[in-house]
């Protein structure tokens, strides 16, 4: 993948997560309030929140990370085009944090 590419790649993902955030104070999911990425409209299914709840309640995640996987799995989410956060995102993004499969 040349630079280009991936520079535009980021644009979209960038313009989705906006797109996403539109009714919010928040531009990208870095900034978004974990409360919100939890239980806000843009939320999870619980069946794709299950490793992150199985991690929190074994004490390999804090809730601080579990908002920092869902800022991650938000962003593999925007760069793969998806409207909504999956299983396979959150795998990936928990995964990435702490070597953990789902």
């Amino acid at each position: 993948m040349s630079t280009e590419t991936a520079r535009e790649r980021v644009r979209e993902a960038r313009d989705r997560a906006a797109h996403r955030l539109r009714e919010t104070e928040w531009r990208r999911n870095a900034q978004v309030a974990g409360p919100w990425l939890r239980e806000g409209p843009a939320a999870p299914d619980p069946a794709a929140r299950r490793p992150l709840d199985i991690a929190l309640q074994r004490g390999a995640l804090t809730l601080r990370a579990y908002d920092r996987v869902l800022r991650v799995a938000w962003s593999l989410a925007d760069l793969a085009g998806r409207p909504r956060l999956g299983l396979d995102d959150i795998g990936r993004a928990l995964y990435l944090k702490k070597g953990i499969a789902s």
